[in-house]
């Protein structure tokens, strides 16, 4: 889970006296605004709770802040974050995933209430809802699922996603996961309006396609989502193929399409944007110099493609990258061609990087760097194809949704005043104490923030120039060479 408090801003309480609120970003997107007793009340209980384990260093209380002072506690407030983050035991834990769940509520003023929403398919079909504004994305997805009649036991190879088709085009990174901390609703009305909430599979080996080809509705979903890929110039085909694929089509042959599909060299894979490297990164024959390209992500490997003609192709091994990490990069130096190390792009819009140990040969490491604005959403995929191939390592696939483990918060709003969420009522969100109540007549249970599932997978980020270690990583054996 990726953490950053890029800046804060200034309220009024209700006795006009001001505060700092740190706006907190997870895995490069809003998700909420607290002050810094919140934070420090979450340290404490995440300490309580785990006597034995020593959390990282919160920062200091200090009165009567000045603004250079106020400056270094959002930066410590991050680097804060970004440790907790780090630690699976920490970022599974029910008390972290409740306050990320309830500050998100208090941050856009959303009480429980029953609202109308709609979850799209791929080919635009949409699924009309009636759920709780509080309601989290494991219910709404399992909601979803049975609407569509999708058989239990397939659910976990699904995730629901906000999708906006304009950067699709684009060939821009184009989807954001719905995790256990937040609520759809308010992800997508209050953070990204312009997006959709949509049904996408949640796994990156085309191997586990077989288990969803023998359901009707799986199989349905899998083939719609394959189409709109090939529409979306995600997968690319000749015209030989696509005639073949056209024709599979319309005879409605979608176990036969889908056996083609996987056939092309890009199925599965997602753009991740533009971005800047070196020359020879591209092409061995390449010269000095840095080169655009297009970066991509599929089943165990990312993929640049350059931009400049003649096009060519990298490809690189997830489990070939020994480690990887983000860099901020906080201002603009000169380029290469004036002094020999500068950055490899002058774009203030651009102002990250991400790098990857990678071994090239037997024995022969070598740090690859992209400069592009969306590192961290590589990161986050990255860290998603590591863990799908570790739990391969282990045998197991696809996880199921999980309870988190049980337990009880205290919430600390900003105003001071606080309350005790804990699983033992089904109606413990943070906004039922202000006097809304949701439609008695629901069919469906309305479930207790204490109640959410583990996420499917987490995102391990190291700030400056500390790595993510790759447990997949992979040497290379005399036989490979």
């Amino acid at each position: 889970m990726h953490f950053s408090i890029p800046d804060s801003q200034q309220f009024h309480d209700d006795n006009g006296i001001s505060y700092t609120g740190y706006n907190i970003h997870i895995d490069g997107v809003f998700h909420c605004t607290a002050r810094y007793k919140q934070l420090l009340s979450l340290h404490e209980q995440l300490q309580a709770q785990n006597p034995y384990i020593k959390l990282p260093q919160f920062p200091p209380k200090k009165l009567f802040l000045t603004s250079s002072q106020l400056e270094e506690r959002r930066i410590l407030l991050e680097k804060y974050m970004q440790l907790v983050g780090q630690n699976p035991l920490f970022t599974t834990s029910d008390l972290l995933i409740t306050f990320l769940f309830s500050a998100q509520q208090e941050t856009h003023n959303v009480k429980m209430h029953e609202v109308e929403i709609e979850i799209s398919l791929m080919n635009g079909y949409r699924i009309p809802l009636s759920v709780s504004s509080t309601d989290s994305s494991n219910t709404i997805l399992d909601i979803a699922c049975n609407y569509i009649n999708l058989p239990k036991e397939f659910v976990k190879y699904f995730s629901l996603y906000l999708f906006n088709w304009s950067c699709a085009k684009d060939g821009q990174p184009a989807l954001k996961k719905l995790e256990e901390y937040e609520s759809p609703y308010i992800s997508q009305k209050y953070v990204r309006p312009e997006d959709k909430i949509v049904l996408r599979k949640s796994y990156w080996d085309p191997c586990y396609d077989v288990n969803l080809m023998m359901d009707r509705v799986s199989l349905d979903l899998l083939y719609l989502q394959t189409i709109e890929d090939l529409d979306l110039g995600w997968l690319t085909a000749d015209p030989q193929t696509k005639e073949l694929l056209s024709a599979h089509e319309s005879k409605k042959q979608k176990k036969e399409y889908l056996e083609l599909a996987k056939t092309l060299r890009h199925y599965g894979r997602i753009p991740a944007g533009e971005a800047v490297t070196e020359c020879h990164n591209i092409s061995e024959e390449a010269g000095e110099g840095t080169c655009r390209v297009r970066v991509s992500l599929a089943s165990k490997e990312l993929t640049l493609l350059g931009l400049a003609p003649p096009a060519r192709e990298q490809r690189y091994k997830v489990t070939r990258m020994r480690c990887w990490r983000i860099t901020t990069l906080h201002s603009i130096e000169r380029s290469p061609t004036q002094n020999g190390h500068g950055p490899l792009l002058e774009d203030s819009n651009k102002n990250f990087e991400l790098s990857f140990e990678y071994l090239i040969s037997k024995d022969n490491l070598k740090w690859i760097t992209l400069r592009t604005e969306h590192a961290t959403f590589i990161s986050v995929c990255l860290q998603s194809i590591v863990d799908e191939l570790m739990r391969q390592k282990a045998g197991a696939g696809p996880i199921s949704p999980r309870c988190s483990k049980r337990g009880s918060l205290t919430y600390l709003r900003r105003d001071g005043s606080s309350q005790v969420i804990t699983p033992s009522s089904s109606s413990d969100t943070l906004s039922s104490t202000n006097g809304d109540s949701f439609n008695s007549g629901s069919s469906r249970e309305i479930f207790s923030v204490q109640k959410l599932t583990e996420k499917f997978a987490t995102v391990s980020f190291k700030p400056g120039r500390e790595c993510v270690e790759n447990n997949a990583f992979e040497a290379i054996g005399d036989e490979e060479l």
